[in-house]
């Protein structure tokens, strides 16, 4: 006697027809005929009057029904009792990000990682472009891209963790680099440094479109794939540029972020998951306290798709 022959009995013995018994456990109707055959024979009992209508227990049946199920039962605390033993796996959570976010990652991560001891976090960095890829991929579960384009709202769900004020990337002898603030017009007549679109699609827009808020139109007139390289680019003096302040937290010798008068435009800081999924765990951890959803991805007065 096996569980099998305990589980085929309780089922056709509770639906009182084999056709619907096979159908609750997706076995053929001859192949659970025969298993409670092979029961009866080694029980040396009819479990069942078989009548031209439908099933029903015997004396004997309605005895052994309480048995199979008892065992059934305890065979089923048995297997749970076990899982106690068993070596326990961490659920892991993907997170794509990039650098400057660090600051803000960190100590949240660190919170997480204290409330959640059966977690654990991987982290990849990689520009914007890569980490939506990657979640469409489902490579990475959050993505923190920085600024989001509008169009992700429509793919995925975007929880805007934070507003962060763009400032002045400029090279350090540059003539406005010792002011402590300075108006975005005055960059008017300067080249642009722009980002390569694949790897981060829409920021150019988040510079022209501040730029053009402030009453002018950037000269984009080079492109770099990387973060580092935009500063590497503006400290060698090809250019200026719009960045977050958060970018100041990376190494930029030869550069120096200068504060923008007031109204400053913002970028957003947002996290990134698939829709239909449920909320990555470790989000709650990241949020500010005045983030919210962007399911139509709209803007602040002073902030800028892309």
């Amino acid at each position: 006697m096996e569980l099998r022959h305990l589980r085929y009995f309780v089922t056709v013995a509770e639906e009182l027809n084999v056709s619907r018994a096979s159908a609750r456990l997706r076995i053929s109707q001859p192949a659970v005929s025969r298993q409670l055959r092979d029961l009866e024979e080694e029980l040396g009992v009819d479990l069942f009057h078989r009548g031209n209508s439908k099933l029903k227990l015997t004396d004997a049946g309605e005895a052994f029904l309480a048995h199979a199920r008892d065992l059934l039962r305890r065979s089923h605390d048995a297997v749970s009792e076990m899982r106690a033993f068993r070596p326990q796996t961490k659920r892991t959570i993907t997170i794509g990000y990039l650098a400057p976010v660090l600051a803000s990652l960190t100590p949240a991560l660190r919170i997480f990682d204290h409330n959640n001891p059966g977690f654990e976090v991987v982290l990849r960095e990689m520009p914007p472009g890569e980490q939506v890829k990657a979640l469409r991929e489902a490579r990475i579960d959050l993505a923190l891209l920085g600024n989001p384009c509008p169009e992700l709202a429509i793919e995925f769900e975007v929880v805007i963790l934070q507003r962060i004020p763009l400032q002045a990337l400029l090279p350090d002898n540059h003539l406005l680099a010792l002011r402590k603030r300075i108006g975005l017009v005055e960059l008017e007549s300067a080249d642009f440094v722009g980002f390569d679109e694949d790897r981060f699609p829409g920021r150019n827009d988040l510079i022209c479109r501040a730029c053009q808020q402030a009453g002018f139109t950037p000269r984009l007139r080079y492109r770099v794939e990387s973060l580092s390289a935009l500063v590497a680019k503006v400290a060698a003096g090809s250019g200026v540029t719009l960045a977050p302040q958060e970018v100041g937290q990376l190494p930029h010798p030869g550069a120096v972020l200068i504060p923008l008068k007031p109204p400053a435009p913002c970028a957003a800081s947002a996290a990134v998951y698939r829709k239909g999924e449920p909320k990555p765990a470790v989000l709650d951890s990241l949020v500010c306290p005045h983030q919210h959803r962007h399911g139509t991805g709209s803007q602040s007065p002073h902030s800028s798709p892309g």
